[in-house]
């Protein structure tokens, strides 16, 4: 058996300063051109922490077209000449750095594998003056031109893109892993969380869904201008903006939090009916995982089948036809993915295998242990019979397969069977309490259950988590191979 990932060195970070060996030059470094994630070369980048962004956009819809302006508050990380921003495509007007004009550019692009045409993804930022290590720094970015999808290796297989989406209905943004620079200039990693502000300019009779609490509606003759807030920090991938001609469901959730569901004006009573249930999955959800992390839930539900659903944080985003398993899925990600986001793209069953998990518990709140274990011994023996891989570290083209969703969800279920209930939801409650409005990796969750449960759970994960097949459980019964599919899964057939 290899040594587990978990004793393996860290990745290290990635670099900030330039190639050459040396004392650092006084008139600053450039921020790299990249945070260092393996799955996703180029993407994010370093020198900097982006603590808030300011977006104001305008739509026009006969043009499919925005004007923009991104505001962000960021601190160095060291001395820097320049920094860059990810920005796929888009047109930049202007850039300041402490109210002053800032040179920029845009570096050509990587040709495509497929022979396509490329767009720029990096914006690189030269202030009139360095920036000094630690000290905080406003960016504003006045853009424009007209939105589309970024290639995105995870979703090859099934979707063309991520991130702006326009569709008949209107604009939806589904960014996962990488389209948030689709439609912002952004530092696109999980590892740069930040709070944002947004304010949304629409013609009537368009109505604008984001993250967090809306604060006011400006109305202006015939257009109007949605403001929200949103103060929790959050990943880039999870931040969203949905315009359509959407009508309001609102509710109370757990202590009061605002829950508002945006859906289809000629959405069904029987289409709302699952949507309706978020307190009552949320009051669960708190029972199992602790506290909900954030201000406000909710959703917003398409008028189109979008690809599935995505956790947005406060309001995920889901194609029409979801039932209540998918939004049990989505809001379970509220603490596992969202308010703990991963820390590379590898430790991506961290979200999904503990979301597929929060599926199982549900069967169980409802039906009862014999409603669990049905679903943990069909997931048992579809992962036996086709050898599913370890949930860890998939590759970038498996990061939405069966070995990180049900996989993943089986290492908890083993997890649960060897220390017992007690200390199993401890692991989970303490783990997105100390964890949360931050990242987690594999290695880290390995050390924290080792440490919740008081003992050397190293055996266990090298079984459950790292092993090339999921451990024979003779209580299920024999599960006959089959040829190897990998329990491919895209995020079109459920959660995201």
């Amino acid at each position: 058996m290899a040594a587990s990932p978990a004793a393996q060195a860290p990745l290290a970070p990635a670099r900030t300063g330039s190639a050459a060996a040396g004392p650092r030059a006084p008139e600053g470094e450039a921020g790299a051109l990249e945070i260092g994630d393996p799955y996703f070369p180029g993407l994010g980048n370093g020198g900097y922490d982006v603590e808030h962004y300011a977006l104001e956009l305008e739509l026009d819809f006969d043009t499919d077209e925005i004007q923009a302006r991104a505001t962000l508050r960021a601190r160095a990380l060291a001395d820097l000449a320049s920094f860059s921003l990810d920005l796929y495509g888009l047109e930049v007007e202007g850039v300041l750095v402490g109210g002053q004009p800032a040179r920029f550019e845009r570096p050509p692009p990587v040709p495509a594998a497929d022979g396509k045409p490329s767009k720029p993804s990096e914006l690189v930022i030269h202030p009139a003056a360095p920036l000094a290590r630690d000290a905080s720094f406003e960016v504003e970015v006045r853009y424009s031109g007209s939105p589309d999808v970024r290639p995105d290796a995870s979703v090859a297989a099934f979707l063309p893109g991520v991130g702006w989406s326009r569709t008949e209905s209107g604009v939806y943004v589904i960014s996962e892993c990488t389209g948030a620079s689709s439609w912002f200039p952004c530092n696109d990693h999980p590892r740069d969380k930040a709070t944002y502000d947004f304010r949304v300019t629409v013609e009537k009779p368009y109505t604008v869904a984001a993250n967090g609490i809306l604060r006011e509606v400006v109305e202006a003759g015939e257009k109007r201008t949605f403001v929200f807030a949103s103060g929790d920090p959050m990943a880039s991938y999870l931040v969203t903006v949905s315009v359509a001609e959407f009508e309001v469901l609102s509710a109370e959730g757990p202590r009061g939090i605002p829950v508002r569901i945006y859906h289809p004006v000629d959405a069904s009573e029987e289409e709302l009916a699952d949507f309706r249930r978020q307190p009552e999955v949320l009051a669960f959800l708190e029972t199992v995982f602790g506290p909900y992390p954030f201000e406000a839930a909710g959703g917003v539900i398409a008028y189109e089948s979008i690809g599935g659903a995505l956790e947005c944080q406060t309001i995920p985003v889901y194609g029409r036809g979801c039932n209540l398993e998918v939004i049990v899925h989505e809001l379970a990600h509220q603490w596992f993915g969202d308010a703990v986001s991963p820390d590379l793209w590898r430790d991506m069953w961290l979200n999904e295998g503990f979301a597929n998990y929060a599926g199982w518990l549900w069967d169980e709140h409802v039906g009862g242990e014999d409603a669990y274990l049905d679903g943990v011994r069909g997931a048992y023996h579809q992962l036996r019979r086709r050898k599913v891989g370890s949930p860890f570290d998939p590759g970038v083209e498996r990061v939405f397969s069966g070995r990180v969703y049900t996989r993943g969800a089986m290492v908890l279920h083993g997890l649960r069977a060897e220390v017992g209930d007690e200390t199993f939801f401890r692991v989970l409650q303490s783990w997105a309490a100390e964890n949360r409005h931050g990242n987690g990796s594999t290695g880290g969750f390995v050390r924290h259950a080792a440490k919740v449960a008081g003992r050397d759970l190293t055996a266990f994960f090298d079984a459950w988590l790292y092993s090339a097949v999921t451990p024979e459980l003779p209580e299920f019964g024999p599960s006959e191979p089959e040829p190897s599919a990998e329990g491919e899964r895209s995020r079109a057939s459920g959660g995201g």
